[in-house]
């Protein structure tokens, strides 16, 4: 029997048998922190960003986007780099989240406070128009970059409800939402996962709080008059409520349910860690986000307080 047509046939099928095996067999790997220290070394001004990445003006209309609390629009700058801008008070929260955020090695995505600027081609503004005068002025604006190398997937993620349940780091992620007085955290909806290609070249999954706003205010559950940025708030706000020998119990009032106890060795691993970070970077945070030199004083001090409430708790004694 003459059927010679059929090897090539034949070697080319187990060949992409073989490429699908390989594919299938890869694995991707996921990640919520990276180790940060030494912390003295971090530049909190500009966090994850730097100097040279900073929005660049002139800056023209794309959209306005919608969904949230706050009005947003996206825009491109002068180094075509895309911006989605957030105007009101989280414009200052967010960006001091994300450098404290970051600053305890998880990952954020690069951010920046805008005290003003110009837009041109502006149209057909809703929300928004509160915030951005007919001739394109605009005043005090979260700038958060769109990174085609860090896209966001679809699929998102909880606290309750993630492949790092039961390890320090998501505890220490705890503990930092409660320090920062984040209330707004409700299932996976102000939660996302980044797709990387990590220095290997493997895909890599970030998990990310991709929604910081919700922070330096009083804290509350659903229905309660729970703020952002405001500093008498969160200085009359609590931070920890019990801790003894097997585990600490946070001051937690937020729309997600189960963030109040972790483990007493979690929290002292996270106490050791956020202990290395200086007054001087915390205020750097704070000053990166537009403060008044008075916010500044106030909501640092309240971070300094509650890291050394923590080491307190937890028996750590420098």
């Amino acid at each position: 029997m003459r059927m010679p047509w059929k090897l090539p046939v034949l070697v080319a099928g187990l060949n992409l048998l073989a490429v699908s095996l390989a594919n299938a067999q890869e694995t991707v790997s996921v990640r919520l922190w990276q180790d940060p220290r030494p912390l003295a070394g971090r530049d909190l001004r500009w966090g994850s960003g730097s100097q040279d990445r900073a929005p660049r003006p002139p800056f023209v209309f794309i959209e306005e986007t919608p969904g949230g609390t706050q009005p947003k629009i996206a825009v491109r700058d002068a180094a075509g780099v895309t911006w989605d801008v957030k105007f009101g008070p989280e414009a200052h929260a967010e960006v001091a989240a994300s450098r404290l955020v970051w600053a305890a090695g998880y990952f954020v995505e690069e951010t920046y406070f805008v005290t003003s600027g110009a837009v041109t081609g502006v149209t057909d503004l809703g929300r928004a128009a509160n915030h951005i005068a007919a001739d394109g002025m605009f005043a005090k604006a979260r700038f958060r970059k769109r990174d085609p190398a860090l896209p966001r997937m679809e699929k998102a993620w909880g606290f309750n409800a993630n492949p790092f349940l039961g390890t320090k780091e998501l505890s220490g992620l705890k503990i930092l939402m409660t320090m920062i007085g984040n209330w707004d955290i409700e299932g996976d909806r102000n939660n996302r996962i980044l797709e990387v290609t990590a220095a290997s070249g493997a895909p890599e999954r970030r998990y990310i709080v991709s929604d910081l706003g919700g922070t330096f205010g009083r804290m509350g559950a659903r229905n309660t008059n729970h703020t952002k940025w405001t500093l008498a708030h969160y200085e009359g706000e609590g931070f920890i409520d019990r801790a003894d020998d097997d585990e600490v119990e946070l001051d937690f009032d937020g729309l997600e349910w189960n963030m109040e106890i972790v483990p007493r060795d979690h929290a002292r691993w996270f106490a050791e860690l956020v202990g290395g970070l200086t007054e001087a970077q915390v205020r750097q945070a704070f000053e990166a986000a537009g403060a008044t030199p008075e916010e500044v004083d106030g909501f640092s001090t309240v971070v300094m307080r509650r890291i050394a409430a923590l080491k307190a708790a937890t028996g750590l004694t420098n």
